[in-house]
C-alpha cells in the first residue's frame, strides 16, 4: 500500500528529534532520498540562539498527495476568479482590481511596520492615470503592482533587476540610516528580531554572497526542473533568508513571488497574497523559523504547504467576495432602471458611481467625463440633478468628487434578487 503524508498532522525533523533522535536520522535519510522529493541544489545555515551554524543543509521538499491536491484547488479557483471576472463590466472590473491592490499595498506596508493610508494609496493611484509629474508618496509601489495587471510578464533574470525593483518600489521610504552601501545591495550584517529583541535570523553577511545566492535565487524562480507553486514558493523563502537590503527586503521579496503568481494564476490570487499573509502573519513567521531550525536539516515541505494554504484561502475569500459583488451589481442594476432620468447620461454616470461605491474606490468626476466620452457642461447638467433627486453627493471639490448618498446606497441593498 502506498504510503501518503498527511501534511495537517506531519512531524517536522525537529520533532521526531525531540521525542527520538535516532529515529529522526532514519527519517532525515529517509526523506532526502526519497523518489518524490525535491532537492534545490541551494544550502542554507540554520539558525541556532541567533548565529548560522557553520554546517550547512540543502533546501528540500517532501512532495506528497497533499501538496499535488493543493496546488490543484489553487489552478482550480484561478480558472473561477478569472471566469467570474469576465462577468464583471470593465469598470468594475478595473474597480475591484484597484480595491484588491489598495489592500495588498496596505498589507504589505502594515507588515513592514510603514504606516500608509487608503488615501495616499489612491493619490498615488490618481497621479499616475494622470500622469502627473509630482512623485506621491507610495507611487513606485503602485505603479509596480499596477503592472503586474496590464503588462505582460517577464522574468526577472538579472541580480541587477533586483535591486531597480527595490528603488522603485521603496522610492523615498528608506531612512538615512538605511541605505544601501554597496555597488547593489548592503555590505554589513543584518539581524531579524522578535518583540523580545531575540534574534530570529541572520542575513547573509556581505555583498559577495548576497550577490552569489540571489543567483541562485534566480536560477530556482526561473527553473523548469520544479512543479511552478512549489519553487516559487521554496524561492521565496530562500529570499528572505539571504536579506538583501537593510530594511525592505518583505515587500520586495513578495512583489516577486506576486510577479510570478500572477503568471500562473490570475492577477488577483497574486495580489492578495501579501493581504492574506498580513491575516496570519503568526502562522508564517513560524513556518519560516521552522524551515531555519537546525533539526529540520533543510526541509522546507511544511512551509512550502503553508505558504499553498494561504494562497488557497486568499482564492476562497476572493471567491465568496466577487459573489457577493455580482449579487450587488444585479440589485444596483434594478434599483437604477427603476428611476426615471431627464436623461440617458444621468443613469450612466450614477451607475459609474455605484460601481465605485460597491468597490469602495474613488472616482473622479474628471475620470466620469473621460469614460463616458462626454462634455464637462453636460457631465455637471446631469449631476445637479443627481443631487436634487436626493441620489449623489458631493463630498470634494478640488478635484470634483462625488459619491452616491447612504440613502440611495440602503435602496440598493433592500432591493430583491432577481
Amino acid at each position: 500500500m502506498k504510503e501518503v503524508l498527511q501534511l495537517e498532522k506531519y512531524k517536522t525533523l525537529r520533532i521526531i528529534k525531540y521525542s527520538d533522535p535516532n529515529l529522526a536520522e532514519q527519517e532525515f535519510t529517509k526523506r532526502i532520498n526519497a523518489y518524490c522529493t525535491y532537492k534545490t541544489g541551494i544550502k542554507i545555515q540554520p539558525m541556532q540562539q541567533g548565529y548560522r551554524q557553520s554546517q550547512s543543509f540543502e533546501l528540500f521538499i517532501v512532495n506528497n498527495i497533499e501538496l499535488d491536491m493543493m496546488q490543484e484547488k489553487i489552478e482550480e479557483n484561478a480558472a473561477v476568479i478569472s471566469d467570474i471576472l469576465r462577468k464583471l463590466p470593465i469598470i468594475a472590473r478595473e474597480q475591484y482590481y484597484r480595491k484588491v491592490l489598495t489592500d495588498e499595498i496596505l498589507s504589505t506596508n502594515e507588515i513592514e511596520g510603514v504606516r500608509s493610508t487608503k488615501k495616499e494609496i489612491n493619490d498615488a493611484f490618481l497621479s499616475m492615470k494622470f500622469k502627473n509629474e509630482h512623485h506621491e508618496r507610495f507611487g513606485g509601489i503602485v505603479k509596480s503592482y499596477d503592472s503586474i495587471f496590464y503588462e505582460k510578464f517577464s522574468p526577472v533574470s538579472e541580480v541587477a533587476e533586483i535591486r531597480k525593483i527595490y528603488d522603485k518600489i521603496l522610492t523615498g521610504e528608506i531612512t538615512e540610516n538605511n541605505r544601501l552601501d554597496g555597488s547593489l545591495f548592503r555590505t554589513s550584517e543584518v539581524y531579524i528580531h522578535n518583540n523580545t529583541q531575540e534574534i530570529l535570523h541572520r542575513g547573509d553577511p556581505n555583498e559577495e554572497n548576497i550577490i552569489a545566492n540571489l543567483e541562485l535565487f534566480l536560477n530556482l524562480m526561473n527553473s523548469a526542473e520544479f512543479p511552478y507553486l512549489i519553487k516559487i514558493m521554496m524561492a521565496h523563502y530562500y529570499f528572505e533568508y539571504i536579506h538583501p537590503f537593510y530594511d525592505g527586503n518583505g515587500r520586495v521579496g513578495r512583489f516577486i513571488t506576486c510577479k510570478y503568481l500572477a503568471s500562473k494564476l490570475d492577477p488577483l490570487t497574486a495580489i492578495s497574497f501579501s493581504h492574506m499573509i498580513n491575516s496570519v502573519r503568526k502562522k508564517y513567521y513560524d513556518a519560516f523559523v521552522e524551515t531555519s531550525d537546525p533539526n529540520n536539516r533543510g526541509e522546507g515541505t511544511m512551509f512550502v504547504f503553508q505558504m499553498l494554504k494561504i494562497v488557497h484561502q486568499g482564492q476562497k475569500q476572493l471567491i465568496e467576495d466577487l459573489l457577493k459583488k455580482i449579487e450587488l451589481l444585479d440589485k444596483i442594476e434594478i434599483t437604477l432602471n427603476e428611476i426615471t432620468y431627464k436623461e440617458d447620461l444621468e443613469k450612466r454616470i450614477l451607475n459609474l458611481l455605484c460601481q465605485s461605491w460597491l468597490f469602495e474606490t474613488t472616482i473622479l468626476d474628471s475620470e466620469i467625463l473621460e469614460e463616458l466620452n462626454t462634455t464637462r457642461f453636460k457631465a455637471s447638467r446631469a449631476i445637479v440633478n443627481l443631487m436634487r433627486n436626493g441620489y449623489i453627493g458631493k463630498i470634494k471639490s478640488r478635484p470634483a468628487i462625488h459619491q452616491i448618498s447612504d440613502e440611495f446606497g440602503q435602496r440598493i441593498v433592500d432591493s430583491p434578487t432577481r
